[in-house]
């Protein structure tokens, strides 16, 4: 069976999809701030797949996906039973919440002792935004006096905050620093500078890591 071709904005499942596929047990998988639910397509038949996410639009035209729970991450306890999935995946999703750390003692809670967890932040101090607070060019996620009432990026971190949010937190197996634009995906220019900014997101993940991946289990 012919494998689904990834399309430029979702490169940061690539090394999700790599590690899942690898996967030969039965397993419950959570995504949480699922989105669209593009994750579910890449999964291998033993994958058992669910998906969480909160959206004000919910049931009009914002994700066309329904999602398994439709939850509020700032609410406080996930509607989920303790010890319920192998896999937790949360991508870019915890700097859209008021209490990341709750967040993620609520993933723990609800994942198995021997779970793997998928996690990503955006690095907001990588190079291009700090071209963009330079020439004082407002991004789309800091809109003005209305970061926490949309649920855009409420926590500006570094490359190096979130690596030691996730060793307080896991085991880490694997991290991964990624470069990718949404313009990547309209623009074949666009997408060439991507790779070649991701030459060097290893080297200096701090300026070309925009997004920061981890693969790990429970601490």
């Amino acid at each position: 069976m012919e494998q689904p071709k990834f399309e430029p904005t979702e490169n940061q499942y690539k090394p999700v999809v790599a590690f899942l596929r690898k996967y030969t047990k039965k397993a419950k998988l959570l995504e949480i701030g699922a989105g669209d639910r593009t994750l579910k397509k890449f999964l291998p038949g033993n994958i058992a797949y669910e998906s969480l996410d909160f959206d004000p639009n919910y049931g009009k035209a914002f994700f066309k996906a329904k999602h398994d729970y439709h939850f509020d991450l700032d609410k406080g306890k996930l509607p989920v039973k303790t010890n319920s999935y192998d896999i937790i995946v949360c991508l870019e999703t915890l700097e859209h919440t008021m209490y990341p750390q709750r967040v993620i003692d609520e993933m723990k809670r609800v994942a198995k002792a021997d779970a793997l967890f998928f996690i990503s932040i955006p690095n907001d101090y990588n190079i291009l935004l700090r071209l963009y607070y330079l020439f004082g060019k407002k991004h789309k996620m800091d809109e003005a006096f209305m970061v926490v009432e949309k649920h855009l990026h409420i926590h500006k971190v570094r490359a190096k905050d979130i690596v030691e949010l996730y060793g307080k937190n896991f085991n880490v197996k694997k991290t991964y620093y990624i470069w990718q634009s949404r313009n990547s995906m309209y623009s074949k220019t666009v997408y060439f500078i991507d790779r070649m900014i991701n030459l060097f997101s290893n080297l200096l993940p701090g300026l070309f890591g925009r997004m920061v991946l981890m693969i790990g289990t429970k601490k």
